[in-house]
């Protein structure tokens, strides 16, 4: 009882053990996972602000090579009097139009289509010539709406260069670089970039109906649902302000995603007149969903998860497979004992069953010497009284004693088979081959029989090295008890096929053997048919062993019985 005690005491600690190991486990992995959900949002804003930057910094490379380009094109005497298509260097600039304003203050306005002479200078024009009587040699504008009526509205930033007393304004299409700019940027999986005017007004968008529209309305319009507080709070006092960071937002869509969604958001300015004017830029956004970001912390750690318990579960199979092992070696040692006791078991009884075959072969030789002789004389002298016999009945009975004399020499044919010494004179041949031949014997008996033959043997010739005879021998007695076994017809099937041995089955579908005598087929004497002298599958089991061969029975009553012969290979069967 102590004993008994003991151990359900230490299975209680262990599974006490066990669980605290699971809890310890899944505290440590919510605790970790919180904290790598922050780590993993730091560094992913990170690298949209990285985007960003890098973002800002083209469009600001840009800038700086329009300017010089432009201001090379400008001192060129050519561009006076066509329109801007006529210009090959200038067709794919993102150029809206020239105005150039005399000294006098005639003023010519150059487009892609025409070239025509407004009257009246423009307010901002008249800006702009007050700038060149101070001497100001390139200024560049904020960013303007030129037309409200466009789609998108055609949002423009002004470079003035004073040429002598000449000015000369190209008007730069700012929602073309913007969108050149944000084409093809990618945060994570869907990530995007965006980029906003000092007036709150989208210059780039991955919603093109937001394009050239105030950010603070169109948000409110696409989804009134939602509130807008944070962001709209992000875009005037951060982005608005050329302020730098990241932060997060619940906006209502993403690419084509409908509804309420968490994102994050990295920003920075794009100083288009170059970085010492201060008050010139647009704000440059990066955004993405923070369930991206999160779904790959979940997908690491299911993973890390899995590592975890898998460790856990190697520790305790280990500890369990230990005791296991303990129980397992008592038990194998046990169950080598009780194999080596079966085999001595199963030699001791081949022994005696040799000794008794032994003892009987030399009995049955004895008593077949003793009454053949005189046998013989009863079958010759009823012979001679058969033929001179005139009386009915008298040859009635002689010739039940002639019968009874043939089938007496038979059974004594057969056991002084069984009880003579078997030598085997062995040879190589194809059993596929005796196999045809025996049934070519026994075809027009199987027709009489009304027994239909399958034959399904290898395609490749199985040799065997046995004697050929003997061999024989074994399938014809075989096939004949196959045959008798079905009186009313039926069907017999011979395969062939190879396994390590060549392997012979004979099947067919007769009255089939009770269970209960299968284990006594191969005993002398023993039959099961009517008449049978219980000597031919002795005989076969002997030859068959003595060819280092194997033969076994599988029989159901009324199903029928598989017979399956295994002799040894020879080495032209394997080379084939």
């Amino acid at each position: 009882m102590r004993t008994k005690f003991s151990l359900n005491l230490k299975s209680i600690w262990g599974l006490v053990i066990v669980f605290f190991l699971i809890f310890l486990l899944i505290f440590l992995s919510i605790k970790g996972k919180v904290e790598y959900e922050d780590i993993a949002i730091y560094e992913f804003n990170q690298q949209q602000l990285a985007i960003a930057r890098s973002v800002a910094r083209q469009i600001e490379d840009y800038f700086t090579w329009l300017e010089r380009y432009l201001a090379v094109i400008t001192n060129q005497p050519i561009l006076l009097s066509r329109p801007l298509s006529a210009y090959p260097e200038i067709a794919d600039l993102p150029v809206i139009k020239v105005t150039i304003i005399e000294p006098s203050s005639q003023k010519r306005v150059i487009t892609y289509k025409k070239v025509y002479t407004p009257t009246e200078l423009t307010a901002r024009e008249g800006v702009y010539l007050s700038l060149v009587k101070k001497g100001k040699r390139k200024y560049i504008s904020k960013t303007y709406l030129l037309d409200p009526n466009s789609i998108p509205p055609a949002w423009v930033v002004d470079v003035v260069y004073n040429k002598g007393q000449r000015l000369v304004i190209w008007t730069i299409d700012v929602l073309k670089i913007c969108g050149n700019a944000t084409y093809d940027i990618r945060s994570g999986k869907t990530g995007y970039a965006w980029i906003i005017n000092k007036d709150g007004y989208f210059l780039a968008h991955y919603e093109k109906s937001f394009v050239g529209k105030d950010a603070f309305a169109v948000r409110a319009e696409q989804n009134p649902a939602i509130s807008f507080t944070r962001v709209n709070m992000i875009q005037k006092q951060l982005l608005l302000t050329g302020k730098e960071g990241t932060s997060w937002y619940i906006s209502g869509w993403h690419r084509e995603r409908r509804g309420k969604i968490k994102k994050l958001i990295a920003y920075t300015s794009a100083y288009y007149a170059s970085r010492q004017n201060k008050d010139k830029f647009w704000g440059v956004a990066v955004v993405a969903p923070i369930d991206e970001v999160k779904s790959v912390i979940h997908n690491a750690l299911f993973y890390q998860w899995g590592l975890s318990l898998t460790a856990l579960l190697i520790i305790l199979g280990t500890v369990l497979y230990s005791f296991y092992q303990r129980g397992q070696y008592t038990r194998q040692l046990e169950k080598e004992v009780e194999q080596k006791t079966e085999e001595i078991k199963k030699t001791h009884q081949a022994l005696l069953r040799s000794e008794r075959l032994a003892a009987m072969g030399r009995a049955v030789a004895y008593v077949t010497h003793e009454i053949k002789n005189p046998l013989i004389a009863i079958g010759g002298f009823s012979n001679q009284l058969l033929r001179s016999a005139k009386d009915q009945k008298e040859k009635k009975k002689l010739e039940i004693i002639v019968t009874e004399a043939k089938r007496l020499e038979a059974f004594l044919k057969d056991i002084g088979q069984f009880a003579k010494e078997t030598v085997s004179q062995k040879e190589t041949f194809n059993i596929n081959e005796i196999i045809q031949k025996i049934m070519a014997i026994v075809e027009s008996e199987l027709v009489s029989r009304k027994i239909n033959l399958k034959i399904r043997l290898s395609p490749i010739p199985l040799f065997v090295y046995a004697d050929i005879d003997q061999i024989k021998q074994i399938l014809l007695n075989v096939i004949k008890n196959a045959m008798e076994s079905m009186p009313e017809g039926g069907e017999l099937t011979i395969e062939t096929l190879k396994n390590k041995q060549v392997v012979i089955k004979i099947k067919d579908t007769g009255s089939g053997i009770p269970e209960e005598s299968l284990d006594k087929v191969f005993e002398p004497f023993f039959s099961t048919k009517k008449g049978g002298t219980g000597l031919g599958l002795s005989i076969c089991h002997k030859l068959i062993s003595v060819n280092q061969g194997e033969i076994c029975i599988e029989s159901e009553v009324g199903k029928g019985t598989v017979v399956t012969m295994r002799l040894p290979s020879s080495s032209e069967s394997e080379n084939s």
